[in-house]
């Protein structure tokens, strides 16, 4: 691949090393830029910009300067410059939102800018400016469409001005809280929740990011002399911007041996672990360096293994906090191997926030609202009642699900398990006394499904045993045994639920923890393996969480 096909996620860091803010822990605010050490540091901003049209490279590029970069036009005009790229699909910079805002739009729009595309990380800093001088800048940003986030170091004295600054923001503007670095003391438990309340990611800030290429991204950080590192707290150089051959050996996503050196021991800030194919950053793809959240308009969701973890009954309670809140800003469904009434018994702090779901496993429907749907896929039914009979001779209990008179599910449930050759060995010669074939009913691993190949052997010894027609298809997850018909599946009950609603393909995540969501998985690029999943089911998804 050439840089020409890649979209990576680029980020810049020039010379510039003053700041128009004084604040006291920051060098920066103590060093005064000469009119030489300004013109040097936009000569180097210009010929990034003009060495990144010139190889055609795509993406997003995110200026990270060490000072205030948007008070100086010219950061604005090469911000215009590349967005104005169309292989270039968002610009943007860290700022203190000190800058007049309609004055360097203005710039920005004569050099060739495209709104849509701009991003602005914007800090808030209590010590330099009031709640509403910044959130005004913020407020004329929103009227003038530009897509931003804003936050704050999380220093505990600021807690009431930082509650004032997100109540007085915008609802749809994300307000982060960055941990504060040496304080001599952990948070205590009641600072992590109040900070979490204003920021419900900032835990990404408490946690032990270890630092391993191997889980990076495809981007590059850039200094001002064209050295090349995988992100701002990298120390090994993996090339130069201006070497005519830089770039070429990496792959989308995952980079060969030798780029992946890192020389970190963790990933200690947001613009070093928002790399990470990590689950929690889902929402901010694709390029999680602007920190802006990009809600998909529907949001799938598994439950047994994935909602509700495996050793758990209920769903855990940050977990329905955590979809509390996600409900606000997309549409909720479950997708799951459950019928309806065992799904909301499972789920049911959190049943009234979903607008519907594809239940047993994809035969059965549901849309609530005004677009109403309940769709169910009826079964063949004259070999139950003989199904019935030979399950409870081999141990099974039979449940049948159904949508008025229609059966759309049987679902053969194991309430034992060989596990001794003796213990099999009788009950074998048992069935075989019977008349009946002996189905070896041994338990698969915790959390694995399939469904039951003709070529295994064990798909035609089950039909022949219960009598199950072709016009039927087998699932078998864990001690159970799941019967629906044919064609049906939770991809294709997800795809019937987004063609009615109109939810396009990289508009809708989904969430899966077993086999049997792998399809699913792997047909969506916003797809997330849930923790325990096994290797394969990782590598079917977008992203995972980590153990």
């Amino acid at each position: 691949m050439t840089d020409m096909d890649r979209k990576r996620q680029w980020y810049y860091r020039g010379s510039l090393k003053s700041c128009n803010y004084t604040c006291g822990y920051c060098p920066f605010s103590k060093k005064q830029e000469t009119l030489r050490q300004l013109r040097q540091d936009k000569e180097a901003l210009l010929r990034f910009t003009r060495q990144f049209q010139k190889r055609g490279l795509g993406g997003a590029v995110l200026i990270a300067p060490y000072g205030e970069a948007l008070i100086h036009d010219y950061y604005w005009e090469a911000l215009g410059a590349l967005s104005g790229n169309p292989r270039v699909e968002a610009a943007g910079a860290q700022s203190n939102f000190s800058f007049p805002v309609d004055q360097m739009l203005d710039i920005y729009h004569r050099h060739g800018g495209d709104l849509k595309k701009l991003r602005l990380w914007g800090t808030f800093h209590p010590e330099m400016t009031s709640v509403e001088q910044f959130t005004a800048t913020c407020r004329r940003l929103s009227d003038r469409g530009v897509l931003y986030c804003a936050g704050a170091v999380g220093v505990p004295d600021h807690l009431d001005v930082l509650w004032q600054a997100r109540r007085e923001l915008p609802e749809d503007v994300y307000f982060w809280i960055n941990k504060m670095d040496g304080p001599g003391r952990r948070y205590t438990q009641e600072e992590i929740y109040a900070f979490t309340q204003i920021d419900p990611y900032f835990d990404l800030e408490l946690m032990h990011h270890r630092a391993d290429g191997r889980l990076c991204g495809d981007n590059r950080f850039v200094e001002a002399d064209g050295a090349m590192r995988r992100c701002n707290l990298s120390r090994a150089v993996v090339g130069n911007f201006y070497d005519p051959d830089c770039g070429e050996s990496a792959t989308d996503g995952q980079p060969p041996a030798e780029d992946r050196a890192c020389g970190r021991k963790r990933c200690g800030c947001y613009l070093a672990y928002c790399n990470r194919r990590q689950e929690r950053l889902l929402f901010f793809q694709p390029y999680p360096a602007f920190r802006i959240p990009v809600y998909p308009k529907a949001v799938f969701m598994d439950i047994d293994g994935t909602l509700v973890p495996e050793g758990h009954k209920q769903i855990p309670k940050q977990y329905v906090r955590q979809l509390t809140r996600l409900a606000r800003y997309t549409r909720l469904y479950a997708a799951t191997s459950l019928p309806p009434e065992a799904a909301r018994i499972k789920i049911r702090e959190i049943w009234p926030l979903l607008a519907g779901g594809v239940f047993a496993g994809g035969a059965r429907c549901i849309i609530r609202g005004e677009s109403g749907m309940d769709e169910a896929y009826p079964l063949e039914t004259s070999w139950i009642s003989q199904a019935e009979e030979k399950a409870r001779r081999h141990g099974y209990s039979v449940h049948v699900y159904k949508k008025g008179d229609c059966v759309y599910k049987v679902t053969l449930a194991g309430r034992r398990q060989w596990k001794k050759a003796d213990k099999q060995k009788t009950d074998q010669n048992a069935c075989e006394k019977a008349g009946d074939k002996y189905v070896n009913e041994e338990i698969p691993d915790r959390g694995r499904s399939q469904v039951l190949s003709a070529a295994g052997g064990e798909e035609e010894r089950l039909r022949g045993i219960f009598g199950i027609p072709d016009s039927c298809q087998i699932l078998r997850e864990e001690s159970c045994i799941q019967i629906t018909k044919k064609g049906a599946g939770k991809l294709q009950g997800v795809l019937r639920i987004c063609e009615k609603m109109g939810y396009g393909r990289k508009e809708t995540a989904v969430f899966g923890n077993s086999a049997n969501d792998r399809l699913l998985l792997s047909y969506f690029p916003l797809s997330v393996a849930a923790r325990g999943s096994s290797k394969a089911v990782r590598e079917a998804a977008g992203y995972y969480f980590e153990e």
